[in-house]
Protein backbone atom coordinates (compact mmCIF):
# COMPACT_ATOMS: atom_id res chain seq x y z
CA UNK A 1 0.00 0.00 0.00
CA UNK A 2 2.80 2.38 0.90
CA UNK A 3 4.57 1.60 -2.39
CA UNK A 4 1.41 2.46 -4.34
CA UNK A 5 0.94 5.76 -2.53
CA UNK A 6 4.60 6.68 -3.14
CA UNK A 7 4.24 5.92 -6.86
CA UNK A 8 1.00 7.93 -7.00
CA UNK A 9 2.69 10.85 -5.23
CA UNK A 10 5.64 10.70 -7.63
CA UNK A 11 3.36 10.71 -10.68
CA UNK A 12 1.38 13.61 -9.27
CA UNK A 13 4.57 15.58 -8.63
CA UNK A 14 5.81 14.81 -12.12
CA UNK A 15 2.55 15.94 -13.72
CA UNK A 16 2.37 19.15 -11.70
CA UNK A 17 6.05 19.93 -12.21
CA UNK A 18 5.57 19.58 -15.95
CA UNK A 19 2.78 22.15 -15.85
CA UNK A 20 4.96 24.43 -13.69
CA UNK A 21 7.56 24.57 -16.46
CA UNK A 22 5.18 26.83 -18.35
CA UNK A 23 6.20 29.53 -15.88
CA UNK A 24 4.40 32.52 -14.47
CA UNK A 25 1.77 34.16 -16.63
CA UNK A 26 1.41 37.85 -16.11
CA UNK A 27 -1.54 39.62 -17.62
CA UNK A 28 0.80 41.94 -19.48
CA UNK A 29 2.31 38.93 -21.24
CA UNK A 30 0.81 36.31 -23.51
CA UNK A 31 1.25 32.60 -22.82
CA UNK A 32 4.61 32.64 -24.63
CA UNK A 33 6.07 35.40 -22.43
CA UNK A 34 5.79 38.18 -25.01
CA UNK A 35 4.59 41.61 -23.96
CA UNK A 36 1.03 42.24 -25.12
CA UNK A 37 1.01 44.71 -28.07
CA UNK A 38 -2.06 46.44 -26.61
CA UNK A 39 -0.08 47.26 -23.46
CA UNK A 40 2.87 48.54 -25.51
CA UNK A 41 0.50 50.81 -27.41
CA UNK A 42 -1.51 51.95 -24.37
CA UNK A 43 1.61 52.91 -22.44
CA UNK A 44 3.48 54.18 -25.51
CA UNK A 45 6.53 52.11 -24.58
CA UNK A 46 9.76 52.64 -26.48
CA UNK A 47 11.62 49.72 -28.02
CA UNK A 48 14.26 50.02 -25.30
CA UNK A 49 11.62 49.88 -22.54
CA UNK A 50 9.94 46.90 -24.20
CA UNK A 51 13.24 45.00 -24.37
CA UNK A 52 14.04 45.78 -20.72
CA UNK A 53 10.57 44.68 -19.60
CA UNK A 54 10.93 41.49 -21.63
CA UNK A 55 14.30 40.85 -19.94
CA UNK A 56 12.73 41.44 -16.50
CA UNK A 57 10.06 38.87 -17.30
CA UNK A 58 12.63 36.30 -18.45
CA UNK A 59 14.71 36.82 -15.31
CA UNK A 60 11.64 36.41 -13.11
CA UNK A 61 10.65 33.24 -14.98
CA UNK A 62 14.09 31.74 -14.50
CA UNK A 63 13.84 32.37 -10.76
CA UNK A 64 10.25 31.25 -10.34
CA UNK A 65 10.16 28.04 -12.41
CA UNK A 66 12.42 26.00 -10.09
CA UNK A 67 10.61 27.39 -7.05
CA UNK A 68 7.25 26.35 -8.52
CA UNK A 69 8.55 22.83 -9.02
CA UNK A 70 9.71 22.74 -5.39
CA UNK A 71 6.32 24.07 -4.22
CA UNK A 72 4.59 21.33 -6.19
CA UNK A 73 6.80 18.72 -4.56
CA UNK A 74 6.21 20.12 -1.07
CA UNK A 75 2.45 20.20 -1.62
CA UNK A 76 2.52 16.55 -2.69
CA UNK A 77 4.59 15.75 0.42
CA UNK A 78 2.05 17.62 2.55
CA UNK A 79 -0.86 15.66 1.04
CA UNK A 80 1.04 12.44 1.67
CA UNK A 81 1.75 13.40 5.29
CA UNK A 82 -1.89 14.26 5.91
CA UNK A 83 -3.08 11.00 4.34
CA UNK A 84 -1.13 8.80 6.77
CA UNK A 85 -3.08 6.98 9.46
CA UNK A 86 -0.74 8.26 12.17
CA UNK A 87 0.14 11.93 11.74
CA UNK A 88 3.64 13.24 12.37
CA UNK A 89 2.94 16.77 13.57
CA UNK A 90 6.60 17.82 13.50
CA UNK A 91 7.03 16.76 9.86
CA UNK A 92 3.78 18.45 8.85
CA UNK A 93 4.79 21.72 10.50
CA UNK A 94 8.31 21.59 9.05
CA UNK A 95 6.97 20.93 5.55
CA UNK A 96 4.46 23.74 5.98
CA UNK A 97 7.25 26.16 6.93
CA UNK A 98 9.31 25.07 3.92
CA UNK A 99 6.29 25.59 1.67
CA UNK A 100 5.68 29.07 3.10
CA UNK A 101 9.35 29.99 2.60
CA UNK A 102 9.20 28.93 -1.07
CA UNK A 103 6.00 30.92 -1.64
CA UNK A 104 7.61 33.96 0.01
CA UNK A 105 10.60 33.65 -2.31
CA UNK A 106 8.28 33.63 -5.34
CA UNK A 107 6.39 36.68 -4.04
CA UNK A 108 9.70 38.49 -3.51
CA UNK A 109 10.77 37.79 -7.09
CA UNK A 110 7.45 39.08 -8.42
CA UNK A 111 7.64 42.17 -6.21
CA UNK A 112 11.18 42.93 -7.36
CA UNK A 113 10.02 42.61 -10.96
CA UNK A 114 7.09 44.98 -10.40
CA UNK A 115 9.34 47.55 -8.74
CA UNK A 116 11.90 47.35 -11.57
CA UNK A 117 9.07 47.57 -14.13
CA UNK A 118 7.67 50.73 -12.53
CA UNK A 119 11.13 52.32 -12.42
CA UNK A 120 11.39 51.94 -16.21
CA UNK A 121 8.27 54.03 -16.82
CA UNK A 122 8.00 57.78 -17.22
CA UNK A 123 5.56 59.67 -14.95
CA UNK A 124 3.02 59.86 -17.81
CA UNK A 125 3.30 56.12 -18.46
CA UNK A 126 2.86 55.44 -14.75
CA UNK A 127 -0.33 57.54 -14.74
CA UNK A 128 -1.64 55.63 -17.75
CA UNK A 129 -0.74 52.34 -16.12
CA UNK A 130 -2.64 53.19 -12.95
CA UNK A 131 -5.59 54.50 -14.98
CA UNK A 132 -5.75 51.12 -16.76
CA UNK A 133 -6.25 49.44 -13.39
CA UNK A 134 -2.77 48.02 -12.85
CA UNK A 135 -1.57 48.57 -9.33
CA UNK A 136 -2.88 47.01 -6.21
CA UNK A 137 -2.42 43.33 -6.99
CA UNK A 138 -0.06 43.40 -9.97
CA UNK A 139 -2.62 42.44 -12.53
CA UNK A 140 -4.08 44.31 -15.44
CA UNK A 141 -7.78 44.94 -14.92
CA UNK A 142 -9.80 43.66 -17.85
CA UNK A 143 -13.43 43.33 -18.62
CA UNK A 144 -16.38 45.54 -17.90
CA UNK A 145 -16.36 45.37 -14.11
CA UNK A 146 -19.36 44.93 -11.85
CA UNK A 147 -22.71 46.51 -12.39
CA UNK A 148 -25.18 47.80 -9.89
CA UNK A 149 -27.27 44.64 -9.71
CA UNK A 150 -26.71 40.98 -8.97
CA UNK A 151 -26.09 40.23 -12.65
CA UNK A 152 -22.84 42.26 -12.69
CA UNK A 153 -24.04 44.85 -15.15
CA UNK A 154 -26.13 42.55 -17.32
CA UNK A 155 -29.78 43.19 -18.05
CA UNK A 156 -32.62 40.69 -17.77
CA UNK A 157 -32.88 39.80 -21.45
CA UNK A 158 -35.76 40.24 -23.88
CA UNK A 159 -38.27 38.25 -21.84
CA UNK A 160 -37.34 39.71 -18.45
CA UNK A 161 -35.87 36.48 -17.08
CA UNK A 162 -32.64 35.55 -18.85
CA UNK A 163 -29.60 37.67 -18.06
CA UNK A 164 -27.95 39.16 -21.10
CA UNK A 165 -26.58 42.47 -22.25
CA UNK A 166 -29.09 45.08 -23.27
CA UNK A 167 -28.22 48.05 -25.43
CA UNK A 168 -28.51 50.38 -22.46
CA UNK A 169 -26.15 48.23 -20.39
CA UNK A 170 -23.24 48.27 -22.84
CA UNK A 171 -20.35 50.54 -21.89
CA UNK A 172 -20.13 53.53 -24.19
CA UNK A 173 -23.55 52.96 -25.79
CA UNK A 174 -25.40 56.18 -26.57
CA UNK A 175 -28.97 56.35 -27.84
Amino acid sequence: MKKISMVAAFLMVLALATSAVAGPRYRFFDGKGHLDPAVIEALALTNEQTEKIQALNETAKKGIIPLKAQVTTKRAEMRLLWSQTTLDADKIKATQKELQALETQMRDIRTDMRIAFRKLLTPEQTSNLLAMGFGRDGRFKRGHGHGENKWDGRGKGHDGRNPGYQFGDCPGYKR
